[in-house]
C-alpha cells in the first residue's frame, strides 16, 4: 500500500528515515491530527486529496503520513516534529529525503498540483 499511517514514535521514524541512502526518494507527510475524523488544520484538509491522489494508487510512490498533534500539541515549541531533523513548521508539510538529502514542501505547496508534482518528481 503506497500510502500509509503510522503512529510510531517521531525518534523511530527520524532513524528510519536517516538509515535511508537510497536514490529513490522516502517521502513523509506530516499533518494536524484528527478531530472527528477530520484534521483540525485546514491546509492539511485541502492537502489531503491531492496526497491521497499522488500516493494512494498502486504506483511506485510511496509515503507515510504521521500526525503532529492538536491544535496546542503542534504548537508547543518542543513538539518533535518541529525538531531536528524535521524542522516542520507549518502544517502540512511533505518531506522528502533521497541519498541522506532533506527537502520540504510546506503548507499551501503542498496542495498546488504544479509544486506537488515537481517535488515528488511524477
Amino acid at each position: 500500500m503506497p500510502l500509509q499511517t503510522s503512529t510510531a514514535l517521531p525518534a523511530s521514524i527520524a532513524e528510519s528515515l536517516r538509515a535511508s541512502s537510497s536514490t529513490t526518494p522516502v517521502f513523509l507527510a506530516v499533518y494536524g491530527s484528527l478531530v472527528d475524523g477530520k484534521s483540525w488544520c485546514g491546509d492539511t484538509v485541502a492537502a489531503e486529496p491531492l496526497v491521497i491522489a499522488k500516493f494512494g494508487g498502486s504506483g511506485a510512490l510511496t509515503a507515510t503520513v504521521v500526525y503532529a498533534g492538536l491544535r496546542d500539541e503542534w504548537r508547543a515549541e518542543d513538539n518533535p516534529w518541529r525538531q531536528e531533523p524535521f524542522l516542520v513548521t507549518h502544517l502540512p508539510t511533505l518531506i522528502k529525503v533521497t541519498d541522506g538529502k532533506w527537502e520540504r514542501l510546506v503548507e499551501g505547496d503542498v496542495y498546488d498540483q504544479e509544486k506537488l508534482d515537481a517535488f515528488v518528481g511524477a
